[in-house]
C-alpha cells in the first residue's frame, strides 16, 4: 500500500523498501563469506572456529540483560512512534 497521493510519501515508502531489501542482502551475502570461510580446512582456520566456539561457550548471558531490555524497550517505543504516525496520517486524511 504505497501512498501516492503525496510525492514525498511515496518516495519515503520506496525508498524504504529498497534500503531494507539492500541492508538484508548485503548482510546474507556477509554472512554466507563468513559461513564459506570458516568452513575452510586451514589449520589457522580450524584455530580461529575452535575459539569462536569457546568464546561463543563462554559468554555469560547475564551480564547482557540489561542490553537486551534497552533493545526491548526501544522496540516498544518505535511502534508506539510508528502508531502515533499513523494516527496523524487518518487525522490528516479525515480533514481532507
Amino acid at each position: 500500500m504505497i501512498p501516492l497521493d503525496d510525492p514525498f510519501d511515496s518516495f519515503r515508502w520506496m525508498l524504504g523498501w529498497a534500503v531494507t531489501i539492500y541492508a538484508s542482502i548485503v548482510t546474507l551475502q556477509s554472512l554466507y563469506g563468513w559461513w564459506v570461510w570458516l568452513a575452510g580446512t586451514d589449520r589457522y582456520v580450524s584455530i580461529l572456529r575452535r575459539y569462536i566456539i569457546v568464546q561463543g561457550l563462554r559468554l555469560r548471558f547475564r551480564t547482557f540483560w540489561g542490553d537486551v531490555l534497552i533493545c526491548g524497550l526501544l522496540c516498544v517505543v518505535f511502534v508506539l512512534l510508528w502508531h502515533a504516525h499513523h494516527v496523524v496520517a487518518d487525522i490528516a486524511r479525515t480533514l481532507k
